[in-house]
């Protein structure tokens, strides 16, 4: 009998964290800091999902103490910090998806409490971040808010009105060639999709939003996406996404454990341990002897129905 009640005991112990305290506060949120996590569970040693953008609308569903349980664009029940969210209700949610906002262009820089580098930092700003657009443009800098509504400063080099972004991108194979090797050397971190960290689909994800594309979030979705090119280095092209993992047998299905973008000149560049630039042949800087999956060509295939959306065809971050 004892035996059985520490049995139970240790079951009710390692519930999973899906079975989250009701919430009855706002149903909305969105992400308030510069990139916030997104666990498995309430935890600081739970596995990290992914991340989310300032600007991010998330669902929200539960609640474990200061944790909040959330529907993010990629992702379903995972969790994150009360503090990285300004909490909105529908109208609220409504609101900040209709207001006029600026994207962060600088790779890292801050918000600041008053137009000066001298003043107090607000948060750090990153690549694709959004906030509200306050004023016009005045000695250099532009008065913006974040999603809380908290007033700040944005240098005006460091933005750009997010209609004109959003209008401006340019998807060509050279220019995601280009964007992608903006990001060398950035480290490596499992659920990295910002450009403080990358993982491996969270960088290829990254570096197609910046030219205009949305993929999917994980390489086990972007395979399936666009279309498929024959592991040839006669046929490939840069820009093409190229998997690699552990092939289907009778018994078990495709495992799909890395994405990489091929660059041309039979290169590729990939975030393993760093975003590098690896040869695909043996005699070539740092060879990449693993065996491809498959190949997907993206380009030409935006909004054809396999998975792959613009960026102005999908309501932005949300």
């Amino acid at each position: 009998m004892k035996r059985t009640l520490l049995l139970l005991a240790a079951l009710v112990l390692s519930v999973p964290a899906a079975f989250a305290q009701s919430w009855d506060g706002p149903q909305w949120a969105v992400v308030n800091s510069s990139s916030c996590f997104l666990r498995l569970k309430p935890d600081y040693e739970s596995g990290n999902e992914s991340q989310a953008l300032m600007g991010t609308v998330l669902r929200v569903k539960g609640a474990e103490r200061y944790w909040r349980q959330v529907d993010a664009p990629d992702y379903r029940d995972v969790w994150t910090t009360e503090l990285n969210v300004a909490f909105m209700d529908e109208a609220g949610k409504d609101a900040w998806i209709a207001a006029p906002k600026y994207i962060c262009v600088a790779e890292y820089t801050h918000l600041y409490a008053e137009p000066s580098l001298a003043a107090a930092r607000v948060c750090d700003f990153t690549l694709g971040d959004l906030v509200r657009r306050e004023a016009a443009p005045r000695c250099g800098w532009v008065r913006v808010s974040r999603p809380s509504g908290q007033a700040c400063w944005a240098r005006e080099e460091d933005v750009q009105e997010l209609e004109a972004w959003l209008q401006s991108r340019v998807a060509t194979r050279e220019q995601l060639i280009a964007t992608a090797r903006r990001f060398l050397g950035t480290p490596y971190m499992w659920g990295g999709a910002s450009v403080k960290h990358f993982d491996c689909s969270g960088f290829t994800q990254f570096v197609y939003r910046q030219c205009g594309i949305v993929l999917p979030r994980n390489a086990r979705e972007q395979i399936h996406t666009g279309e498929e090119i024959p592991y040839d280095f006669d046929l490939m092209q840069p820009g093409d996404l190229i998997f690699y993992g552990t092939p289907a047998t009778a018994r078990k299905p495709m495992v799909v454990a890395h994405v990489a973008m091929y660059c041309g000149d039979r290169k590729i560049i990939h975030s393993s341990q760093v975003v590098r630039i690896s040869s695909l042949t043996p005699d070539g800087e740092d060879y990449y002897e693993r065996e491809p999956l498959g190949v997907r060509r993206i380009l030409g295939h935006v909004d054809d129905g396999s998975g792959i959306r613009s960026v102005l065809t999908r309501p932005w971050y949300y």
